[in-house]
């Protein structure tokens, strides 16, 4: 990279312009003089020995008016819910209305490895061989954890869905 002679010039008269400016602002600036100012005796903001001040006025509390009526009985007015980000639900939260089998697990997420294997299986780290619930991890697959039933039956989860029902390994 070159620098040019016109820019080095400028730069150089830029900062001795600066140091110039700041040498009389802080050392050579004539002050105020001491008749221009009087001195005033030094006052605490707030005297707490006799109250407070005179000049201060307050209203009667009471002339406040009450917050408004909360209805806890239904649904708020506004349609987004605070805590949950971006295009997540809190229908996998909050149980449904409906009767589901306590039977289906949710794989969330998984993490695959050739040595080890992890996955989050209704909100748990597991690995191959622990036990959810009523199942045992029989296998972790790139997009699927194998689950094994009491009975021997295996199923598959895939990520972010239900167990499919019906097959078997």
């Amino acid at each position: 990279m070159t620098v040019r002679r016109s820019h080095l010039i400028l730069a150089l008269s830029a900062l001795a312009a600066a140091v110039l400016y700041n040498l009389w602002f802080f050392v050579l600036r004539p002050g105020p003089s001491p008749e221009a100012r009087p001195p005033q005796p030094e006052q605490p903001l707030l005297d707490l020995s006799g109250g407070w001040p005179a000049s201060t006025s307050f209203g009667d509390p009471s002339s406040i008016p009450p917050p408004p009526a909360v209805d806890m009985s239904g649904q708020p007015s506004w349609r987004r819910d605070p805590f949950v980000f971006g295009n997540e639900t809190r229908d996998a939260l909050r149980p449904s209305s409906r009767q589901t089998r306590a039977a289906e697990p949710v794989v969330s997420s998984i993490l695959y490895s050739a040595s080890r294997p992890l996955a989050i299986v209704d909100g748990r780290i597991v690995g191959v061989g622990d036990a959810v619930g009523n199942y045992r991890i029989v296998e972790i697959e790139r997009d699927a954890v194998v689950l094994a039933v009491p009975s021997g039956a295996r199923i598959r989860v895939s990520m972010h869905g239900s167990a499919v029902k019906g097959r078997e390994r």
